[in-house]
């Protein structure tokens, strides 16, 4: 089986399990993923299988759209009886895991963001464009690296809003990425190249 496709079956989507791939590779620090506890078992058999630290959020989220990639959703604490999704960080080290509980447990996204390894100048522009009323603050994609659009179809390359598509710290890291992928699974990276794909009329 597909190296992706096969870590999907333990991490629930292909996108999680690139993260996870990045990680791994060290082209991320920290990972941040959404779980339900009964998917918990599974990844946490994983991190103790790699070496990998796995923090648990101290509060649930109820999702407030029927899609795992929405980003409205209520906060409630960790006792409360509904069933909501937990988000766990995951990391090689124990501390960092730590932090990034931390910082989003006080909503302090500018920290959280730079130790998830966002650009500056995108976690500028989460912090000044996300609220209540745009909780999707993303471009017309006008280049397949950056392109965010397709990530409800679980195609998806980076794990941040770009603060434009052609933003040069977000390509980087992009390609950084998509070379582990052609590295490591062809398919997958063919399957991105094609549904991430932009129209040549919208590039400039």
């Amino acid at each position: 089986m597909i190296m992706i496709k096969k870590l999907s079956l333990t991490f629930g989507s292909k996108t999680k399990a690139q993260e996870m791939l990045y990680l791994m590779h060290d082209l991320k620090e920290v990972v941040r993923q959404g779980y339900y506890e009964e998917e918990f078992p599974k990844v946490k058999k994983y991190c103790n299988d790699n070496d990998l630290f796995m923090i648990t959020s101290k509060f649930k989220v109820l999702l407030a759209e029927e899609s795992n990639y929405s980003n409205k959703g209520i906060r409630v604490t960790e006792k409360d009886k509904s069933v909501g999704m937990h988000f766990v960080y995951i990391s090689k080290n124990e501390q960092k895991a730590y932090l990034a509980s931390y910082y989003e447990l006080i909503e302090n996204n500018k920290d959280l963001g730079l130790l998830l390894g966002y650009p500056e100048c995108c976690i500028e522009f989460f912090c000044n464009n996300f609220n209540e009323k745009d909780t999707n603050p993303e471009h017309q994609p006008t280049n397949f690296l950056t392109n965010i659009s397709k990530r409800e179809e679980d195609n998806v390359i980076i794990s941040h809003f770009p603060c434009n598509s052609n933003c040069p710290a977000s390509i980087e890291i992009a390609k950084r990425k998509m070379d582990l992928i052609i590295d490591i699974d062809k398919y997958r990276a063919e399957e991105l190249m094609e549904s991430l794909k932009v129209n040549k009329n919208n590039e400039n």
